[in-house]
Parts: C-alpha cells; structure tokens; sequence
C-alpha cells in the first residue's frame, strides 16, 4: 500500500483536468440553481403567467362592476328591479316574497 505524500497532493491539485471538471461544475450549478438560474427563470415564467391571469380576471370583473354602476345611474329599468330587490315598492305595489 502506497503511503500519500505531499508530491501526491500537490500533483494531483495541480492537474488541469480538475481544474477544467470544477470549473464545469461550477458554471452548471450557476446557470441552473442560482437567482437568475434556468429554475428560477422557469418559477418567474410560471409566476407570471399566474400573474397575468389574475389581472384579465380582474379587469373583467371591474369592467362588469362598471357596467353595473352605469346602469344603476342611468338605466330607470335597473334601478326599479334593484329596489324591489330590496324590498321597495311604489304606492299602488305590494311585493311578495316567496321562499
């Protein structure tokens, strides 16, 4: 059995092949798993994708609640089926609730 001297050590720290395999290791770790790393580009892809969705479904949602604010501001119609939604009703009416 051959016992390890410092020669050996040095030898083999010295040898360009390592130096290229760390070096190559050391670029694929960066490119993959750090902050701006092939992962976290595909998790802020996803984000945003997310993202987007959630602003359409909210801009249709204000779209629809601006629709309804103008009807109940102009439209005379809207605004009777509201009230008596809410339990109004003019002199000569009488609502019936039925469950």
């Amino acid at each position: 059995m051959k016992r390890i001297d410092w020669i050996d050590i040095r030898n083999f720290v010295l040898q360009p092949r390592l130096w290229l395999f760390i070096g190559i290791c050391f670029i694929l770790y960066s490119f993959i798993f750090e902050k701006s790393g092939f992962i976290r580009q595909y998790r802020l892809v996803r984000e945003n994708r997310q993202l987007q969705a959630q602003v359409m479904q909210a801009r249709q949602k204000l779209q629809f609640l601006q629709q309804e604010v103008n009807a109940l501001r102009n439209d005379i119609d809207r605004i009777k089926q509201e009230a008596i939604r809410n339990g109004y009703a003019e002199k000569d009416e009488v609502i019936i609730q039925l469950r």
